[in-house]
């Protein structure tokens, strides 16, 4: 075997070998230089959900001409499968072991397998290294490198650095597992994202743009209600940014107190507007990420053929809660605080606490600047049938 500390700095294949996991495309390479470490022709690392009896991850490397009849008809064959149950993780073990571990029955039933005469003599194989890297009820996960005749005896040295980084190939590949279902879900989550009329904007905590569906990238090419700026979303209509903004930054912060904020919130004074609705995403498991940077999903849809009520407006855009919303509908109605009170059936010192949170979610003053803000907000009489661009 090579020298391995002159050949290759095993820290800078750990390095790789953990890039793997971001970026599964990485394996074969990597694979390639673990075949090299250990003077092996060729590289084979599987992860079998034993209850389907199909690999959930695998990746070779070698003479792709010499490997395809291998993962064609003979690796269901592999005699040597019982063992796993057997090894040690991160222990690699030779054929020698094998036999050790399977009785003096193995040798013979191997050399006179199909596997072994059809394959491994013609090819002029010999040895392998081989690793087991999971070993649960419905998981498999093992490595293999297969040496040829022409490679001096494995030695226990050359056992001892396959050793030295079997535990980071494992590391990576129990990662890699745990993320694929999540992988595959994303992929759906992404499908259907892709596939919606409305338009979707994947953002970040700074409200930067990491992805916009077809509908989406046709909303911000307007240039109108939704825009984008070096990257950067914006609204036209300066409370549906800062509502759509802060329900992006709650949803970071604490999911539950999102409570109403970032439902239906209109994105203009218009006959009907279009409305936003904004889905954490940060806390969310990869099902539903497009990145680890992913913020919040933000779904724009017409908000109907009848106008917005200003109270559903004022309502969305500051996150009113039920309670709050029917204390601003007293408001516009020219009621008092006393007159509030006795028309809910609560005290004066709740409707004193709830006008408290309503002016400082609106940013009012009193109740005079609130029922003039929810003046401004009343829509116009209808005079045609455009949404996004009003």
């Amino acid at each position: 075997m090579p020298n391995v500390a002159e050949k290759i700095v095993l820290p800078q294949i750990v390095e790789s070998v953990y890039d793997c996991i971001a970026d599964q495309t990485r394996w074969r390479d990597t694979l390639q230089t673990l075949c090299r470490v250990a003077d092996g022709q060729f590289g084979l690392l599987a992860v079998i959900d034993t209850a389907c009896r199909n690999a959930r991850f695998m990746v070779s490397y070698g003479d792709e001409a010499v490997l395809a009849p291998l993962m064609a008809d003979y690796a269901t064959e592999v005699p040597f499968y019982a063992a796993v149950p057997q090894m040690e993780l991160d222990v690699p073990i030779t054929v020698d072991r094998i036999y050790e571990m399977q009785g003096p029955g193995m040798r013979p039933t191997w050399l006179e397998s199909r596997i072994a005469k059809e394959w491994v003599v013609p090819n002029q194989l010999d040895d392998f290294f081989w690793v087991a890297l999971m070993k649960r009820p419905t998981r498999v996960g093992t490595m293999m490198i297969i040496t040829d005749k022409q490679r001096p005896q494995i030695t226990p040295s050359d056992i001892e650095t396959v050793g030295l980084l079997a535990p980071h190939v494992r590391r990576a590949v129990t990662i890699s597992d745990m993320f694929e279902q999540e992988r595959q879900q994303a992929q759906i989550f992404r499908s259907i994202v892709e596939a919606l009329a409305h338009p979707v904007l994947i953002v970040s905590s700074e409200m930067n743009v990491l992805f916009a569906n077809s509908a989406g990238e046709a909303l911000l090419a307007e240039q109108a209600a939704v825009f984008s700026s070096r990257g950067q979303l914006h609204f036209a209509y300066p409370p549906a940014a800062a509502a759509v903004t802060r329900a992006v930054e709650l949803g970071m912060r604490d999911e539950f107190a999102l409570g109403p904020a970032g439902i239906g919130v209109p994105l203009a004074l218009a006959t009907a507007p279009a409305v936003a609705h904004v889905m954490p995403l940060a806390r969310r498991d990869a099902s539903a990420r497009f990145s680890h940077g992913a913020a919040a999903a933000i779904f724009i849809a017409a908000a109907g053929a009848a106008p917005t009520p200003a109270l559903e407006a004022i309502a969305a855009l500051f996150g009113l809660t039920a309670a709050e919303k029917r204390v601003a509908s007293h408001v516009a109605a020219g009621l008092g605080r006393r007159e509030i009170a006795a028309s809910s059936g609560v005290s004066d010192g709740t409707v004193k606490s709830q006008l408290a949170a309503i002016f400082d979610k609106t940013g009012t003053s009193d109740q005079r600047a609130l029922e003039l803000l929810i003046r401004e907000l009343s829509p116009p009489v209808a005079s045609d049938g455009s949404d996004l661009k009003h």
